[in-house]
Parts: structure tokens; sequence; C-alpha cells
């Protein structure tokens, strides 16, 4: 497989002009029920952008509303030019109209055709010559690291190469949007992390706008350039990776990615940015995050990688008894009780207890409006 680097090269005479996706607004209800709830969303042409969220956020229904699955009741949806639906005009342009590429987490293969018919499929349809069918179809199977497979049927490849195929398929006729609905879901877990590497790279080289729905958090901060990460039907923080999850905008947020412990503090004070906080009896800093009030609760976030045990003199800390300690293989797991909450932190080497003191940076702590 082409490194990181390479490029798509246009397949045939298609258009192949990218255009930026543009959602606005868009509402979609079943019955009384609001699914979505105004959602606003840019993903620029070779841009890939992530919808994640809880069960029943809302993610699988924006998917299906940009792919023409789903009739919204009211916004907008545009990529380029051409507009797929306008809830003020009463516009909606049905799915085989749209020109998009769908990747299913089921991979959808026909078990009856070969690896070369599915891929084909969708280029015989538009009536290409069999010889230009042939050379787009070998040269992606080539690209995506299945070549010499071309004759085999389904049920005789592994998931990831399953994948690949559907992955194909959805690229040969030269999609304007890609379109991925939980693409490494059914693969385990080892090769689902392998699975990010030739994702990220093959949806970056086709220089298309690219949305794909996961429920895998990893995934998403692996593949994706942006995160739009959804709540109760609406769009709670939209950014880089990095940026959700460093400079998250809300509790919810923070408490979504990366499973931190979220402990209960007073608030004592506020400087510059900071709180002042007492947390089991123990004075410790973080950010503020929000309009904090002294003598109120805060919810105190504390990720897990910030954690670690006190040196002499340290401050910025706290003390409990050693609960648990799980070794994983690579690091221990530990688990510390303070007060009456749970600790959760990992040390590369087992540690003493009974009594242990971890400290943090205030800036990698964060204290949010209870």
């Amino acid at each position: 497989m082409r490194s990181q680097n390479s490029q798509f090269e246009p397949l045939g005479p298609v258009d192949t002009a990218t255009q930026p996706l543009v959602v606005e607004a868009l509402e979609v209800s079943l019955g009384e029920n609001r699914i979505l709830k105004g959602v606003s969303l840019n993903v620029a042409p070779g841009e890939v952008v992530a919808l994640l969220g809880p069960s029943g956020s809302g993610k699988t229904t924006l998917l299906r509303a940009v792919a023409g699955l789903v009739r919204p009741t009211a916004g907008r949806i545009t990529l380029g030019p051409q507009t797929f639906f306008d809830g003020q005009r009463g516009l909606f342009l049905p799915p085989e109209r749209r020109n998009l590429g769908l990747v299913f987490q089921s991979y959808a293969l026909w078990p009856h055709r070969t690896v070369f018919e599915n891929v084909a499929y969708g280029l015989r349809l538009r009536r290409l010559p069999e010889e230009r069918v042939r050379e787009r179809v070998l040269s992606l199977l080539d690209r995506l690291g299945l070549a010499g497979l071309e004759g085999r049927y389904p049920g005789e490849l592994s998931g990831g190469q399953q994948q690949r195929v559907s992955l194909a398929r959805a690229l040969a006729y030269e999609p304007a949007l890609l379109l991925l609905d939980e693409p490494l879901s059914n693969l385990d877990a080892k090769l689902r992390d392998q699975a990010r590497v030739w994702l990220r790279e093959t949806l970056k080289a086709t220089g298309k706008a690219a949305l794909f729905v996961t429920h895998d958090q990893g995934e998403a901060m692996a593949i994706a350039d942006r995160i739009a990460l959804l709540h109760e039907g609406r769009l709670e923080q939209v950014g880089s990776p990095e940026e959700l999850y460093r400079h998250p905008k809300s509790l919810f947020v923070a408490d979504f990615l990366g499973n931190p412990n979220v402990l209960e503090a007073v608030v004592l004070g506020l400087e510059e940015g900071f709180a002042r906080l007492e947390l089991a009896g123990f004075p410790v800093r973080a950010r503020a995050m929000g309009p904090l009030t002294p003598g109120r609760l805060a919810k105190l976030v504390l990720r897990p990688e910030s954690l670690r045990p006190a040196e002499h003199g340290e401050v910025n800390g706290i003390e409990g008894e050693l609960a648990h300690s799980l070794y994983l293989g690579a690091a221990y797991e530990q688990w510390l009780r303070v007060g009456e909450a749970l600790v959760r932190f990992s040390t590369p080497k087992p540690l003493s207890g009974p009594r242990v003191r971890v400290v943090f940076e205030p800036e990698e702590a964060l204290a949010f409006p209870e």
C-alpha cells in the first residue's frame, strides 16, 4: 500500500472536483421525538470528520440525513453548488442522485460475487467500457493492499479484507462525498488498531470530504481531523481531537473523552483563571472552566495520565488508601480511595501502599460548575 503522501489519481472521465459539505440548522423528527435539534456542520474537501457521541445522541441520524436515507424536517444540506435538502424550498434529492460513496458496518458485499465483481458493480451500472472497469478496479485493489485477491469471494476473506473491499467499491466511481457508518466496528481489537492507519491514509488521499460515525473515541481521535461530538441531538463541541481532549467546553465533553476521574470538590476561591478547591480535606488548584462560586461544589476532572506518585515536598496533591492494583502488562492500574471516591491512575511499577499520595499540575486539572 502507498504511503500517506501518495495521491489518489482521478480514475477516469468523471467529475472529481472536491466540494465542501455544509449542514445548516438541520432538524430531524420522528413523530413527536426530535432527534436532531438544529445541527450545523461544515466538512472541507480533504477533511475527515468523525461523528461521535453516546447512543441516542443523533450521530447515525445525521449521517443518514446527509446520505438521503432520512428526510429532515428543517434545515439545509449542500455539497458545493448542489443542494441535497432545503426545508424552506421543499427540496429533497434522493440518495441515488447525490453521488455518494457509502461504507457500511456490515460490509454489504454480495457473497456470490467475487471481489472484482463487487468493486466493479457500480462502474458497470454507469456503462464504462470493460477495459476501463478492469483498470480502475485493479488499481484500487492494489492501493488498498488487495492485489491478487480479485478472484476470491467475500467468504474467503478476513474481516479487514472485506472492509477494504467495501471501501474500494465506494471509491470506484469517484464519489463526491464519502460517508462511513462505523466502518471498523466488526473487526477484532488488534485488527481495528491496524485498520485505523490504512483507513485514514485512504480517506485523506482521495481529497474528498469524508464523514464517519463511530462509537469508539480512540478510533475517532486516531482517524479524524476534527470530531463533532453530539449530545441529545445537538453539537456539544466541534474541533480537533486534541482541542476536545485538552480544552473541553463543557463537563460532558471532558467526561466523555478519555474516561477521566470526575470528583466533587468545594470551591475555596478564584485567582487568574484558576480555582482553589478542597477535595476530601486536601487543598488543590485547577483550571476554572466556568462560573465557579466560592463555597459551592464543583466537578473536578482529573485524567489518569496527569496523576503521578508524589515526591518529597511536592504540592497540589491528594492522598488515600491504595484500594486496588491491577497488572495490565504495559502498566499497573492503581485505584486510590480518597474520601468516598475512587481515583484511577497508572504507574509503570507496583506501589507499596497502603497510603499513597499523588500530585498533578494545576493546568492539567479542570474544574467545572456542578
